[in-house]
């Protein structure tokens, strides 16, 4: 984008309502959320990689699914992610997880938390 567009662009926000700034802002922001939980999950479930289900270290990477890196056993085929076969592994929005975690380390109650 040419640096007058950019201005042209910038200028357009003071005449959004508040409704449309905070919609544009969390597109701004994309899956930052998502994104940091899935890199600490992958992070941390790396160094201990192993077949959930033959225990193999024998792997490949297979895809990614829901934006967590697949793998493949070679020896017995099965596929899974970081997060297969922990209590993490069939929960939805992971964007959220981090905030979550925050609220109990504060000991907030669950419905403050869902706020």
């Amino acid at each position: 984008m040419q640096p007058a567009e950019w201005i042209r662009f910038i200028a357009q926000f003071a005449r959004l309502n508040r409704c449309q700034r905070q919609t544009g802002m969390a597109l701004l922001r994309g899956n930052a959320p998502h994104d940091a939980t899935v890199a600490l999950l992958e992070g941390v479930a790396q160094p201990r990689l192993a077949c959930p289900a033959c225990r193999s270290s024998h792997l490949h990477r297979h895809g990614h699914a829901h934006g967590l890196q697949r793998y493949r056993c070679v020896p017995c085929g099965r596929t899974f992610n970081a997060l297969t076969g922990t209590p993490l592994a069939r929960l939805r929005h992971k964007s959220l997880w981090l905030d979550y975690a925050d609220c109990l380390l504060a000991s907030d109650s669950v419905r403050k938390a869902a706020l």
